[in-house]
């Protein structure tokens, strides 16, 4: 007589299975373009600390050791899909990774905003690394390649916050169903110890300080919380450009990046490269271990020769006022920080242990609507015994709006009820693994919006992503 799964993970099975079932169905309607998946499974600790601004590839990405087999029980096993019939083992040992996810999200507004009405909404990633040397091609040769589709609705129009209450929702393009290519970098080791890259370059894929994850479909939402929101004037989520890291022990601790200052997530606009300027970009990026306790210190600076108004839309954050009619800026800068630390490590396992973070910066002040942010916050895998799969976070961000930004919409020009205040809130999750290929989390987020006639927002949701 065959086994029977025990209720506990018979439930979780289930609950993944008729909700993947639910997500595809509604898909149907509108089938993603074919395009080639990728990505590799990294531990949290395993991750790099980055600016979220510099995306750059890393040799790391396809040095990071893959599992012996994508197969196993199919509650055990890392992929919902398995090892392909081996297939899938077989191109990860000749140096090409396959990965596809989807993350579905249900969210509402409780209180406060613009609206109080829950979303529902997803997005599939699909990733593709090539490890030229292992593919048969050449030794340092490396292709990254991250496609996105994004379907439904989202809060980011109605919880009425500077911040994006759901920023993965805000890609590839806001409010739209659409599938795009936002990444696609072409890197060559010239040397142990240096780096030359090319191509589409998406700001977020690189973006993996610990505790906070990367676009918001494991841990954080919030944009203020998952990325440095102080680039949010300068910085494109996805454009073309060119760059170089200085390595040590194959990790960049030096990369320099000249960028288009354009965003084009779903369109190539090759035409048009560098019509309104370039955007530079330099970061420091140091790996400390006080007490052996491994942590990161991260340090940067951009500037953009583009013209800008503190009111044009950015990647990274609602912006007021849009349409009203302003003086723009030539050029704009922004510096800023990032730091995560552990405290403490199990010493029985290697991958439990929590500890903190911290996200700053500095701009201009005009035309970047943010003079200062600062973003602090807990996070680590569960303290519940048996639950160490399980990972939660806890994080505190305010955003500093700057004077002359409040004074516009303040003033005669701007509609009434603009007026702007810095906006600052508090966001909680708890995401439990269901399987090693399935994860279900609650979110919460309570946040005092930087317009001054909204109330406080009460933003929670839930959120589940499915591993193939």
């Amino acid at each position: 007589m065959p086994a029977i799964l025990p209720l506990t993970r018979a439930v979780p099975l289930l609950a993944c299975a008729l909700t993947f079932s639910l997500g595809t169905t509604f898909l149907q309607a509108e089938p993603p373009a074919s395009l080639a998946p990728v990505s590799l499974l990294v531990e949290e600790k395993s991750a790099t600390s980055d600016s979220g601004a510099a995306a750059v590839p890393s040799p790391t990405e396809s040095a990071v050791p893959l599992p012996s087999s994508f197969g196993g029980p199919f509650g055990e096993r890392l992929k919902l899909t398995g090892d392909w019939f081996g297939v899938r083992d077989t191109l990860a040992g000749s140096g090409i990774t396959l990965d596809v996810n989807l993350t579905q999200f249900f969210q509402g507004v409780a209180s406060g905003g613009n609206d109080q009405a829950f979303k529902y909404g997803g997005k599939i990633d699909y990733f593709l690394n090539i490890d030229g040397k292992k593919a048969g091609l050449w030794k340092g040769f490396f292709v990254t390649m991250h496609a996105e589709t994004r379907y439904g609705e989202d809060v980011n129009g109605i919880d009425g916050m500077f911040s994006f209450g759901n920023f993965n929702m805000a890609f590839p393009k806001a409010g739209r169903n659409v599938t795009s290519i936002t990444r696609l970098i072409l890197s060559q080791s010239v040397s142990e110890n240096f780096m030359v890259f090319l191509g589409k370059i998406n700001s977020l894929d690189d973006f993996t300080l610990n505790f906070t994850s990367r676009n918001g479909i494991e841990r954080f939402m919030n944009s203020a919380v998952v990325a440095n929101i102080i680039n949010a004037r300068a910085v494109p989520y996805s454009t073309y450009g060119v760059g170089f890291s200085v390595l040590q022990d194959k990790a960049p601790v030096f990369t320099f990046l000249v960028r288009d200052p354009d965003d084009h997530p779903t369109t190539s606009d090759l035409n048009k490269l560098f019509a309104h300027g370039a955007l530079l970009s330099g970061t420091v990026k140091i790996t400390i271990a006080p007490l052996g306790l491994p942590g990161h210190q991260n340090a940067g600076v951009n500037w953009s020769s583009r013209k800008f108004t503190s009111v044009d839309p950015t990647s990274f954050a609602n912006i007021p006022g849009q349409g009203i009619v302003t003086g723009q800026e030539s050029g704009s800068w922004a510096l800023w920080y990032t730091f995560d630390q552990y405290l403490w490590i199990s010493q029985s396992a290697a991958n439990v242990g929590w500890g903190v973070f911290g996200i700053a910066g500095i701009s201009d002040g005009n035309p970047n609507p943010v003079r200062w942010n600062m973003t602090l916050g807990v996070g680590g895998t569960s303290f519940i015994p048996g639950r160490e799969r399980d990972i939660f976070g806890i994080g505190y961000f305010r955003i500093g709006l700057s004077s002359d930004f409040k004074d516009l919409l303040g003033g005669s020009l701007a509609p009434p009820g603009l007026a702007q205040r810095d906006e600052q809130g508090v966001e909680v999750f708890y995401n439990a693994a269901l399987t090693r290929w399935c994860q279900l989390t609650a979110d919460l987020q309570i946040v005092k919006p930087s317009t001054k006639n909204l109330h406080t927002t009460v933003l929670p949701g839930m959120r589940l992503k499915i591993d193939f």
